[in-house]
């Protein structure tokens, strides 16, 4: 049997991409069948800055490679069925990825055999004084041809209108497609969707991060997910209402970093041993007191910090707050009490006559 022709076009090869700096966070997304679907990411690369994503279309059988929202590069492949992964021009653009962080991690390691070899060799005042100094002018030459190398590949990339400058990304990228409004929604309530529910893989992202990075607001209820931003206007606005939406349903808050200053208030959040009032405190805008004081340097909090805005983005979610039901329905904004009590009623996964 003739098998298809899974390579990427001669004429559009994949690129070879610069992807010096710090380490990735990646998330893998889309089912088995994700063959079959219109246009889902497979794949994404977040760091500070930097949003990378891999697309499939499936109308056009085609793979696109994304940065910050932009297509820097499409080819039309063909899969056997199940074999998504497996293509090669896939392959070539995650092992991009991998193979970067994997180099920054063998790179510490070598710094670390060599510092020890250092001071191994090194055993009287004198000669730790010449080390030291030729430490010294190793370490500013290297820092300068580092500047001159990072200033030439950024005018190269935004000279050629390949890679645009650096962007805020999971908040202000524009939607795929046009979105018509509802007459039923408030112009400041939107469902990503108009009326979709997340599919199955979506929600587990939702569930993830809701388990390894939530705040549950409320001692019981039926769960529903908020992510926000301590600095976002909409945010602020959005959480007194939290307090009295309908008693039956708990907000989770997944707190994510788009903003200036955002980063080191969710650290600081995820460190506190009452995380509910240190994150009442950071999106209030009040000083923390008691348990929920810390200093945002707890072991693992700058991961969970990345993790909160990886599954954000892997989720193409566009503007905070946006809140998802139990159902997997989604809303981005703020609104009314009534309006979420509303939308809540309608879609929090309750069974018609449940108890208040």
């Amino acid at each position: 049997m003739n098998e298809h022709n899974t390579q990427p076009s001669a004429a559009n090869p994949v690129p070879t991409l610069s992807l010096a700096g710090s380490s990735f966070n990646f998330i893998e997304t889309g089912g088995r069948d994700v063959e079959s679907a219109d246009f889902v990411p497979l794949w994404t690369a977040v760091r500070p800055g930097e949003v990378w994503k891999i697309w499939w279309n499936g109308h056009k059988s085609e793979l696109e490679l994304r940065f910050n929202e932009t297509t820097l590069w499409a080819s039309q492949v063909y899969p056997l069925p199940g074999r998504l992964r497996d293509l090669p021009a896939y392959r070539q653009i995650v092992d991009q990825f991998t193979g970067s962080t994997q180099a920054g991690t063998a790179g510490s390691s070598f710094l670390s055999r060599a510092r020890k070899g250092l001071i191994e060799r090194v055993n009287t005042p004198r000669a730790l004084g010449r080390t030291a100094l030729a430490l010294v002018r190793w370490f500013l030459m290297l820092m300068g041809l580092v500047l001159l190398v990072t200033m030439c590949s950024q005018l190269r990339a935004r000279s050629s209108g390949n890679l645009p400058p650096g962007s805020h990304y999971g908040v202000t990228a524009p939607s795929r497609e046009p979105v018509a409004a509802k007459s039923e929604v408030p112009p400041e309530m939107r469902d990503r969707t108009l009326g979709d529910a997340l599919s199955a893989t979506e929600m587990q992202v939702v569930a993830n991060a809701a388990r390894e990075m939530g705040i549950q607001m409320r001692p019981s209820g039926q769960p529903f997910v908020i992510f926000s931003d301590p600095n976002c206007p909409s945010c602020k606005d959005l959480e007194p209402k939290l307090s009295q939406i309908d008693p039956r349903f708990v907000p989770v808050i997944v707190p994510v970093s788009f903003k200036v200053g955002s980063e080191e208030l969710v650290k600081s959040v995820l460190c506190a041993k009452d995380t509910v009032s240190a994150w009442s405190a950071a999106i209030g805008g009040y000083g923390p007191t008691g348990d929920a004081v810390s200093d945002g340097k707890c072991a693992g909090a700058e991961d969970k910090a990345m993790k909160a805005n990886g599954a954000f983005v892997a989720l193409n979610f566009t503007g905070t707050p946006t809140l998802v039901s139990a159902t997997g329905k989604v809303i981005a904004g703020s609104g009314s009490l009534d309006d979420i009590n509303k939308w809540l009623a309608e879609n929090g996964g309750l069974k018609d006559g449940a108890a208040r």
